[in-house]
């Protein structure tokens, strides 16, 4: 039997303030648009997986407060509510829909969402894996089905997977986040110095790539082995946080933090948080999870088909960065990244980067057709496949 299953990552749709990456003018007609190919029965599309950061609540500046999922979803009307012209709501009457968590909404629990469309519709949105809809963000990491798996990635990321130290009063917000905030203080000064409203307007703004946000891989190694030689414990968080005010500019930044256990904290407080990055025990795989925030996903997706060869198809967001590739020399395995749906407009103007999603197609003798497409435009044209791979 024939299935085809979709998968799109990186949504991150918030509350519009300027420093979000999902800016409605900008994506909301391009989302409706691929809502629409999802539910067309002429596509036959069985299943939608939405790949974490369908939300965010991490893209806000350090001293405002970051929503709840309740508001970002009043202040998204278009897609949340019942329309003719493609929703999420409509979208449930036809197509299952699944949901991983990924970093920017790792709390956002998969039954407020459930509850919060329960007026709407009768129809729920599934886990990644199972049929558990009361399964907690934490444990709702990953999709599996058959020789597809399929996650978001910031599990394999040291400075954006969930902090489990129950020592820190913050988690589970990883390192990452204040990372993330204090960047949205320097994309504020960025938007207002080239005199644009928000962060669609400036190009390049949502490379998530950390030497973007001033923090360069060699210069981290480097001042980690100088904290080896002088016998001093490793200290990444410091030392990464130290590159940022630097990069922004600043000395010193405070956080709202909304529902977390502390309501506020400053930039010289947060490194005693996380004080186990990296370690001597751990200091080659450590590395390997930093080296995401420059270098990508794709040795985790090897890793993976290594150790479960039924595996063929390995999908995974997280890095804004989208792909469809054999797995190195494992010519029987494919790794698909489909990007992120809300890059700048003048990135999507000049093709740089266009929204996306991975189309997996499983046919009855067990073979399955990979394919990337991407969305220019709100007409059901400007949906287009731009490669694709066969795997048997």
């Amino acid at each position: 039997m024939q299935r085809r299953t979709v998968f799109v990552s990186d949504l991150h749709i918030g509350t519009g303030v300027d420093t979000n990456w999902y800016q409605k003018s900008v994506h909301e007609p391009l989302l409706k648009n691929f809502l629409r190919y999802v539910q067309s029965g002429e596509n036959h599309i069985d299943e939608l997986v939405i790949l974490g950061d369908w939300f965010d609540l991490w893209n806000y500046p350090p001293f405002s407060s970051p929503p709840d999922l309740a508001l970002i979803m009043r202040q998204n009307p278009a897609i949340f509510t019942r329309h003719a012209d493609g929703d999420f709501v409509s979208l449930l009457d036809t197509v299952d829909v699944r949901y991983v968590n990924g970093d920017h909404d790792m709390e956002v629990e998969l039954r407020e969402v459930n509850r919060l469309l329960a007026n709407l519709t009768d129809r729920k949105i599934l886990p990644g894996h199972g049929s558990d809809n009361e399964k907690t963000a934490l444990a709702n990491t990953y999709y599996m089905q058959g020789a597809i798996w399929a996650e978001h990635g910031n599990q394999h990321d040291l400075f954006n997977k969930p902090s489990q130290n129950d020592a820190n009063p913050l988690a589970p917000l990883p390192l990452g986040y204040f990372v993330t905030r204090i960047y949205c203080h320097y994309l504020q000064k960025r938007i207002a110095s080239v005199h644009r409203s928000d962060a669609a307007a400036v190009a390049g703004c949502c490379e998530t790539n950390l030497e973007s946000f001033g923090i360069k891989l060699e210069t981290l190694v480097q001042k980690l082995l100088n904290q080896l030689k002088k016998g001093e414990k490793l200290n990444p968080a410091s030392i990464i946080l130290e590159m940022m005010m630097q990069h922004n500019r600043n000395n010193l930044l405070e956080f709202k933090l909304g529902n977390a256990s502390l309501a506020e904290v400053n930039t010289d407080g947060i490194a005693r948080f996380y004080p186990d990055l990296i370690n001597e025990d751990n200091f080659y795989d450590a590395l390997c999870e930093a080296e995401v925030a420059f270098d990508g996903l794709t040795h985790f997706a090897r890793e993976h088909v290594i150790r479960n060869p039924h595996t063929r198809v390995v999908v995974m967001g997280h890095t804004h960065s989208a792909h469809n590739m054999y797995c190195g020399s494992l010519k029987n395995h494919v790794f698909a990244n489909p990007g992120y749906f809300c890059p700048p407009q003048p990135d999507i103007d000049t093709g740089l980067h266009l929204p996306g999603f991975i189309e997996v197609e499983s046919f009855a003798d067990g073979s399955m057709k990979v394919c990337q497409k991407v969305v220019s435009g709100t007409l059901s044209e400007d949906i287009r496949e731009i490669s694709a791979l066969r795997v048997y």
